[in-house]
């Protein structure tokens, strides 16, 4: 269940706004000026806060300051009658989540607002909590979906002698011998690609060879990606990150996020459609 404070001086707004809540599984409590909202604020852990800009004692903009003076992170959706450019840039330089403009406020305006900073709490939380065991599973099953996108890419371009021709050698050889060892120790044998590392996919990616007129970044993923210099900086990175991860001491916040942002960067660039 969803904690959410309403800040509204006006009690016909607050029963107008607690009747588009009703869909939501949710505990609603009101503040009905700005100091009673940040005594709230302070004692209590709301998952949203929806904050009137034109209250009595403190107004909604110095109510944001002292809010993030506070290190209060509780995510806040600015709801005013007197909207204007200027103010939407300032309630946002402060701190507001999202900026509801007009009053009357539209149901589906409210809670697309607030189904976002829901998801962008939960995705601070996960940074703040995460685990090396969150980030080994988050990076592993990038892996395996980049591994797979490279191999369908790899078909659309060569077809049945993907694996002989978009493959460098020094790979192909790799795998051959990681599969062979499986096949030895009646291990679960899989396709040669499936034994390659994660430091094996870039090389793929960048994979030239002249005489054969090959040229994979070129012919295949050039399509997909911004430059060469921007996926050989991420998947380095990646590469390194996820070494660490392994280690007994706990990578650090600053790594987890970094790995989050590119995995979710070079996700949308993999997701590209097809022509």
């Amino acid at each position: 269940m969803n904690r959410i404070l309403i800040v509204d001086d006006t009690g016909d707004n607050v029963k107008l706004i607690k009747a588009m809540l009703k869909s939501l599984d949710s505990d609603i409590d009101v503040a009905v000026d700005g100091e009673e909202a940040l005594r709230k604020m302070t004692d209590n852990d709301y998952d949203i806060v929806l904050l009137d800009i034109m209250l009595p004692k403190i107004s909604g903009i110095d109510v944001l300051k002292k809010v993030r003076e506070r290190d209060l992170e509780t995510p806040i959706i600015v709801m005013t009658a007197y909207g204007s450019e200027e103010l939407a840039v300032e309630t946002l330089r402060e701190g507001g989540d999202d900026y509801l403009i007009n009053k009357p406020i539209r149901t589906e305006d409210l809670l697309d607002a607030i189904n976002k900073a829901l998801e962008k709490r939960k995705s601070k939380k996960i940074e703040d909590d995460f685990t090396n065991e969150d980030a080994y599973s988050m990076i592993s099953e990038f892996e395996n979906s980049l591994r797979e996108f490279i191999l369908e890419a790899l078909k659309r371009k060569y077809g049945a002698s993907w694996w002989d021709r978009g493959i460098p050698n020094f790979i192909k050889a790799i795998c051959l011998k990681r599969q062979n060892d499986a096949i030895v120790r009646k291990r679960e044998v899989y396709p040669p690609l499936f034994y390659t590392d994660f430091s094996h996919y870039l090389p793929i990616i960048l994979f030239k060879n002249n005489e054969k007129e090959i040229d994979n970044w070129k012919d295949v993923f050039e399509y997909y990606f911004v430059s060469i210099g921007w996926i050989k900086g991420r998947l380095i990175e990646l590469t390194e990150i996820r070494n660490e991860i392994v280690h007994p001491k706990k990578i650090s916040k600053r790594q987890f996020k970094k790995m989050k942002l590119y995995i979710d960067e070079i996700t949308e660039y993999m997701d590209r459609p097809n022509d």
